[in-house]
């Protein structure tokens, strides 16, 4: 029997799709186990939106040819976009306070 191309990608799609599966169903599974893990990451009312955003980022990854498993940095960069972005001084070397003992550079 021959496979096709198409057959070949449909495999390895559903291969895929099975790994983040078993991949998110860890993270469910560990964020049930300790809940306080995941109030430290995002607000309860956020975190069906944050499982979503780890899939997507799975999803990702696994289509990339990548390591399944988020990163620190993607983890971090999630909770960054769902919690939003801190504000965040760009250039702290130019940045001089005013102070009542002289002026005080947040280099």
């Amino acid at each position: 029997m021959e496979c096709g191309i198409s057959q070949m990608t449909k495999i390895k799609n559903l291969h895929m799709n099975v790994d983040v599966e078993i991949y998110m169903s860890n993270i469910l599974k560990f964020f049930k186990d300790n809940p306080n893990e995941l109030i430290n990451l995002v607000p309860l009312t956020k975190k069906d939106e944050f499982f979503v955003k780890l899939r997507e980022v799975a999803i990702t990854n696994s289509e990339k040819g990548d390591e399944i498993s988020l990163t620190r940095q993607q983890l971090i960069d999630v909770c960054l976009e769902i919690n939003g972005n801190p504000l965040r001084i760009e250039n702290n070397s130019n940045v001089i306070i005013p102070t009542i003992f002289g002026e005080y550079s947040l280099n």
